[in-house]
């Protein structure tokens, strides 16, 4: 075989081959880019649910809606994907958004598809809120109702008295106690009894999602987020919205969108830290009323937070 007709034979078998890798690397930067954008646009659509579900009354008194954090959520999501006037867009774009939490003080609520009887005897499935949960734990005849932050509400069933207070006001009335009495472990059983609580009611949430997924076509199988028992308990720490977005189809190979976002309205949070770049090019996390702070636009919630961002700690405010 001649030089030239192995050069020819080469370019055949060759060049479907390049052309194949080529198409897949501009979907794979494509699928690239559409996650950032999505992960933007969620993350949008949850800071801005937060932002309007909190109502503050007469003396600064705080109260929730859960209904105005939905509608500024989807609102926004809507918005940023341009399909605010397609209701069929809007339809199924929903049938991708398997639960949302409302995070409150004392408990939250879990917005998920439900299935139920109309007045006229006919099948509705819709959106719809569950009622409140709160964040309970019982050991050894004992009832934990905790909060946010260290209040809790313990209950002695067998006694039929129940304290309520600051972890510190009410250890002194349960001597006995080792979860009052040790403020390690009532932080880790508290941290991990809020999260356990949401993260069963998701699962169950998503996985029920997959009845609801199948009317719009949808063959993709909703599947509970594989998120650790850490992220868990840093990321649920304030009031806030939670919500997941899961299965929309973003690329060629079949690449699936799926993701979560939480949006936390700082109420309970006391302590704000920012990390500002010196004229060295060196971080630093500030304090919220360092002099040293000009920029606002990212708060972090911990100086472990910061560290791991690669700051170090202010000098003239030592968070």
């Amino acid at each position: 075989m001649k030089i030239t007709d192995s050069a020819v034979l080469f370019v055949i078998i060759a060049l479907p081959f390049a052309f194949m890798m080529r198409i897949k690397t501009n979907n794979l930067q494509n699928v690239e880019y559409k996650n950032i954008l999505l992960n933007r646009y969620l993350d949008t659509a949850v800071e801005d649910a937060s932002n309007a579900m909190i109502i503050r009354g007469i003396n600064d008194r705080i109260t929730i809606s859960k209904e105005k954090a939905v509608e500024a959520f989807y609102q926004t999501l809507y918005a940023n994907l341009n399909i605010t006037g397609d209701n069929t867009a809007k339809q199924r774009l929903n049938a991708f958004i398997p639960v949302i939490v409302i995070i409150d003080y004392d408990g939250y609520w879990i917005y998920s598809m439900e299935t139920y009887t109309g007045m006229n005897g006919e099948k509705i499935q819709e959106m719809l809120w569950k009622p409140k949960k709160p964040y309970v734990y019982e050991k050894d005849g004992l009832v934990y109702l905790f909060t946010l932050d260290d209040y809790t509400t313990v209950l002695d069933i067998a006694a039929a008295k129940f304290y309520e207070g600051q972890r510190e006001v009410i250890v002194q009335s349960l001597p006995d106690d080792e979860i009052i009495q040790d403020g390690e472990l009532f932080e880790q059983v508290r941290k991990r009894t809020i999260a356990e609580s949401i993260r069963s009611d998701v699962n169950t949430a998503i996985n029920e999602h997959n009845k609801y997924a199948k009317l719009f076509g949808i063959t993709y199988q909703f599947n509970p987020p594989s998120i650790s028992d850490d992220d868990w308990q840093r990321n649920i720490e304030d009031i806030g919205i939670l919500s997941f977005f899961q299965g929309i189809p973003i690329g060629l190979g079949g690449e699936r969108f799926n993701s979560f976002a939480l949006g936390a309205a700082r109420v309970i949070r006391k302590r704000l830290y920012y990390i500002e770049q010196d004229e060295n090019g060196l971080y630093y996390y500030h304090r919220e009323n360092c002099s040293d702070v000009s920029l606002k636009d990212k708060v972090y919630d911990s100086r472990e937070e910061c560290a791991l961002k690669g700051a170090l700690p202010c000098g003239k405010c030592n968070p």
